[in-house]
């Protein structure tokens, strides 16, 4: 089991076919990043704080433009080759359900120079032992998504793998607004 949060590896076996293809259609490709121990990370995120439902009430969290205009701002000292964006789902009870939903970018470890102002969180994450899966394409509101076919559940089930139902996220290692070939992560943790 390998430990990483380098967008770089992830974008290096997607380039080199080193990830095991699941399907592929002409607008999107899933591929199978395999068990792996995620590394510890930090994050600023905006924060729902309390639990809310999906849908609807995530939409104002995962409008960063107030956060990268903070970073910006700020000097704050991003995560040199992490992900682009991070968005957590940390379920309350079960998979699906209410979740308090932070969005936001890798920092560096230590970073707590959050103006209470900001309405900004720095939220330390544990290592975790995750199921992976990478899925490059268009988003879910995109036309030809393939979002729908990604399984991150069912996958990890057919691997013998526990969906432990409490933390789901999806790691944004490289946009594509021309293309729509998006890469996004998405880690499920697993017992």
């Amino acid at each position: 089991m390998r430990s990483t949060l380098s967008s770089g590896a992830v974008l290096d076996e997607l380039r080199d076919e080193r990830l095991v293809r699941l399907e592929a259609e002409p607008h999107y490709t899933i591929y199978d990043a395999g068990v792996k121990q995620a590394a510890a990370m930090t994050l600023l995120v905006q924060s729902s704080g309390l639990p809310i439902s999906l849908g609807a009430e995530m939409r104002p969290y995962m409008d960063t433009v107030r956060l990268w205009e903070y970073v910006r701002a700020n000097d704050v000292p991003l995560k040199p080759d992490s992900p682009a964006e991070v968005y957590v789902y940390n379920w309350v009870d079960r998979a699906q359900g209410p979740m308090v939903f932070d969005v936001g970018v890798v920092v560096e470890d230590g970073y707590r120079g959050v103006d209470p102002e900001s309405r900004f969180v720095v939220k330390r994450y544990s290592a975790m032992k995750v199921a992976s899966l990478v899925y490059e394409g268009p988003f879910p509101h995109q036309p030809n998504s393939g979002w729908h076919r990604i399984r991150w559940e069912d996958r990890a089930r057919d691997k013998g793998l526990v969906y432990t139902e409490r933390v789901y996220r999806e790691l944004y290692h490289r946009y594509d607004y021309q293309t729509h070939r998006h890469v996004t992560e998405i880690q499920i943790e697993v017992e």
